[in-house]
């Protein structure tokens, strides 16, 4: 009865708290239906455009199949056709981008070029139309693909075989990769486009022969793109990787490297790990492309020498760079009055140059010595070859106070005065160095006063 007439009270309508909450569930509702609507709309646009381009792709295969055999190929491409690489086919106002590739497949079953069984290689056809109704868009694309046979027999074999492999660093092929290959001075002329297979091979058979023209440029995303060069004086340099040679009649063999892209991270810093802001210096390096003809050659890199300044925290970053070789140069001018550029703490043999394995983010610290710092630097060199002791034992021991202090040389036999255990004041010093196999050098007078360089070569027992 309480309720009953708590019902029979309450006034008729909504109040403003309903209202609210049922405004609000409304709208989520709607919501709801309005993205489950547009996911509808947008699926459903999806399957036309993939059915127009399924139909696009039907309508190339058809026509191909009807061509004279001769004819099927791309123009500019291996082989030589009437076939366009590219075009774009509209379809009821929507755009269609065609890709189409043409290759002569060398069917095991009479032998290979490769064995050495098969002096016609050239069995039949492979052709692949990728049809893209968003430019370049491997989710939004189908593929045909067809093979046809030349009318009774065999192709007559007039060319040479190309077989490229690409290849990273450790010899491992690289599937999938993007391969142009031009050149100019055949006729017709090259201007094709191809991706190499599972093992990073693209074998073309029936290649018109051509010395040294045949150029090839290799990428793929996330890697460092290759290509070759035309050799010397058509080139000004001495290039590492030439263009490719087609023999007739035979195998020719073509291999490219190509790493994954990597990230350098450098930062100025003190022997103790202090950065160093605002430094300037130069940077060379990566992926070898050339000898210069100069006596003796200097190399040519993908990163020609480049100023760099570290920004106000020492650092500066280098992404999507070519794995390889770097060389550092530190600049004469106002900085290199108040620094001492030491040595890379990654480098492995020269101090001013370290190595960017593939597909690694490398941080590098450049050590600098400040020349107004009190400081030794001892470097401790063979007698006979002057080249670096490391781990020989550098005592620095004051002759009037208490600084007494050993360090190691490090690979490039240096040992930097002071340490993480305190400074070291300007004054009279006494250095005792000693390392296996090597008569010691003992009671060694050294003054240090600001930056001070100290070199001991040691005799050979």
């Amino acid at each position: 009865m309480f309720f009953l007439k708590i019902f029979k009270n309450k006034k008729s309508g909504f109040t403003l708290i309903e209202m609210m909450i049922f405004i609000f569930i409304f709208t989520i509702i709607g919501l709801t239906f309005y993205k489950v609507f547009l996911t509808g709309i947008q699926a459903m646009s999806n399957v036309r455009s993939r059915l127009g381009a399924i139909q696009v792709a039907n309508e190339k295969i058809e026509i191909i199949h009807n061509l004279n055999y001769a004819d099927i190929g791309t123009a500019g491409g291996i082989p030589q056709g009437n076939l366009l690489q590219t075009e774009t086919v509209v379809r009821s106002g929507k755009s269609y981008f065609v890709h189409c590739s043409v290759i002569d497949i060398d069917d095991p079953f009479d032998g290979t070029a490769e064995a050495g069984t098969d002096t016609k290689p050239a069995d039949y056809k492979q052709v692949k139309i990728v049809v893209y109704w968003e430019d370049n868009n491997p989710a939004k694309a189908t593929t045909a693909v067809t093979m046809i046979s030349p009318p009774g027999m065999e192709s007559i074999y007039t060319g040479g075989i190309l077989s490229l492999n690409v290849v990273d660093s450790n010899g491992i092929g690289i599937s999938q990769a993007n391969v142009k290959i031009i050149n100019a001075t055949v006729s017709p002329s090259v201007n094709a486009q191809y991706t190499t297979d599972a093992i990073g091979n693209l074998f073309l058979p029936e290649v018109v022969p051509a010395s040294q023209s045949y150029s090839i440029k290799v990428s793929k995303n996330g890697y460092f793109s290759a290509q070759t060069y035309a050799p010397y004086p058509t080139s000004s340099v001495l290039p590492i990787d030439l263009h490719a040679s087609v023999v007739a009649a035979s195998i020719n063999e073509k291999t490219i490297v190509m790493d994954k892209f990597s990230t350098i991270n450098l930062s100025t810093k003190t022997p103790l790990g202090d950065s160093v802001p605002n430094i300037d210096f130069s940077l060379e390096g990566g992926r070898k492309i050339a000898d210069t003809v100069a006596t003796p050659p200097l190399s040519v890199w993908s990163l020609a020498k480049t100023a760099y300044n570290s920004d106000s925290s020492g650092k500066v970053g280098l992404a999507n760079v070519s794995p390889g070789s770097y060389f550092f140069t530190y600049p004469v001018g106002v900085q290199n009055d108040k620094y001492k550029f030491l040595f890379f703490d990654v480098a492995d043999t020269a101090t001013n140059n370290f190595d960017l394995p593939a597909d690694t983010t490398l941080e590098v610290g450049a050590i600098l010595a400040d020349k107004n710092v009190d400081s030794l630097l001892v470097t401790v060199l063979k007698d006979a070859d002057s080249s670096p002791l490391a781990d020989a034992s550098v005592q620095l021991k004051a002759v009037s106070g208490t600084y007494d202090v050993t360090l190691n040389t490090n690979k490039f036999g240096q040992a930097y005065f002071p340490d993480a255990s305190g400074p070291v004041a300007a004054g009279s010093y006494k250095l005792n160095v000693s390392v296996s196999g090597f008569t010691a050098v003992n009671g060694k007078d050294v003054t240090v006063n600001k930056l001070t360089e100290q070199q001991i070569k040691m005799i050979a027992n």
